[in-house]
């Protein structure tokens, strides 16, 4: 199992999209909007500053925590895309397509806002959840 925390209060990609004439999106690299690839590019730094091993060539069962400093999330699902292209910039895996499945919990510290990923190989680790009625 591989456990990273990346600090800060998690970024949505969808907040950074930009649409041309034609209505096709894209990430300005630039100006206001650029602090989504600047996002991508922190995670992938503290990655590489918290994991020294080889590449990842298999499936991962991938749990994002986000830690939000207040109820103002937003749209929780658009929050794993920026993560996950975060993780995959750091080279530590080929492809985001490994991190599968991507179970997604969110949580207050206006303390300590972070992203806790944990990484689990799917050749040493199984996944099961329940759903009980309370």
């Amino acid at each position: 199992m591989i456990k990273l925390t990346i600090p800060g209060r998690p970024i949505s990609k969808s907040n950074f999209k930009l649409h041309n004439v034609h209505g096709q999106a894209w990430m300005p690299s630039k100006g206001k909007h650029s602090k989504y690839l600047a996002y991508e590019n922190m995670i992938a730094g503290f990655i590489n500053q918290q994991y020294f091993g080889d590449i990842i060539e298999e499936d991962l069962i991938t749990i994002l925590k986000l830690y939000f400093p207040n109820k103002r999330m937003g749209d929780l699902h658009n929050y794993p895309k920026s993560i996950c292209d975060g993780i995959e910039k750091s080279g530590i895996i080929k492809n985001d397509k490994q991190l599968k499945p991507v179970l997604l919990f969110d949580f207050i510290d206006k303390d300590n806002p972070r992203v806790e990923i944990e990484l689990y190989p799917i050749s040493e680790y199984d996944v099961s959840y329940v759903v009980s009625k309370k």
